[in-house]
């Protein structure tokens, strides 16, 4: 029985040992890790104007992933320092220095040897501006050509994903030859620039012309149309009075005839009279 118990005595005490042990370790992880990020931060900030984040903090980086992966492996660190909260400060402070190396495409600067192709053609470029003070833009042209060819190809193959390190040297470079150096001399055609002003003048009037065009034919049309129904109007109206007259009227004087006058009774009456007497005259010789 008292052996049972110094066992367990054992076990417990090994345990806790152990798991003070584990804390330390994770503790000394952190530190370190906390170490490798602060360095790398610095590392970013002096390399930042002109930019060489890539180049200049390659291996402060490579620790600070190191120390990142050796902490998470650990169980008992993963357990403690790892999804413990909402904030969850370790995994994002990891996130956010990674992603700076991630945005800047460090990873190109060291695919297939381009940052040092790049650096080679730069600075033969920057040696020949050195040594040919006022004839750069004729002597060192080739040389700049070359570079530019050479960063133009990168860039289209990357589909813009090129280091920003050679982005940054590139852009002020290509600043410094065309501003401070002024070898960039754009040729201008006069006679395009004066066809294209003649164009934009034009193109108002011609509009202008069209619309006021337009608008006196519509005019001219509808004086036409106006002129053709006075024309036909007066037919109309005599169609309209003759099919009227035709009509049976329904006025009162149609409904009412009208009462003869006293002259007009005294004709009837002669005319009557006249009739009878020629009538009869015409009976009596015949009986004869």
């Amino acid at each position: 029985m008292c052996f049972f118990s110094i066992l367990l005595k054992i076990t417990v005490l090994l345990f806790v040992v152990q798991h003070v042990l584990a804390e330390n370790i994770c503790t000394k992880y952190l530190r370190e890790l906390a170490q490798k990020q602060s360095a790398f931060v610095q590392c970013s900030t002096l390399h930042s104007v002109p930019v060489s984040l890539c180049i200049g903090c390659k291996d402060p980086f490579k620790e600070m992933q190191y120390a990142y992966s050796k902490m998470r492996d650990v169980q008992n660190c993963t357990e403690t320092f790892f999804d413990k909260d909402r904030i969850n400060i370790v995994s994002t402070t990891q996130s956010i220095l990674t992603g700076l190396w991630t945005k800047a495409y460090c990873d190109d600067c060291f695919a297939k040897d381009n940052s040092e192709l790049f650096n080679t053609k730069i600075n033969d470029l920057e040696t020949c501006l050195r040594e040919n003070k006022g004839e750069e833009c004729v002597l060192c042209l080739g040389k700049y050509l070359d570079l530019n060819g050479f960063y133009v190809g990168l860039d289209k193959h990357n589909n813009g994903q090129v280091c920003y390190d050679m982005q940054d040297s590139m852009n002020r470079t290509r600043a410094h030859w065309s501003k401070d150096l002024n070898c960039c001399h754009r040729d201008f055609n006069m006679y395009l620039f004066l066809v294209t002003c003649g164009i934009v003048v034009l193109l108002p009037l011609i509009f202008y012309s069209t619309t006021y065009t337009i608008t006196k034919r519509q005019e001219r049309y509808h004086d036409i149309l106006t002129e053709d129904t006075r024309h036909n109007a007066p037919s109309t109206s005599v169609m309209a009075s003759s099919s009227v007259a035709d009509l049976p009227s329904t006025s009162s004087t149609a409904t009412c005839p009208r009462i003869p006058s006293k002259k007009n009774i005294i004709d009837i009456e002669e005319y009557t009279s006249s009739d009878d007497d020629e009538y009869a005259e015409a009976t009596i010789t015949k009986k004869s």
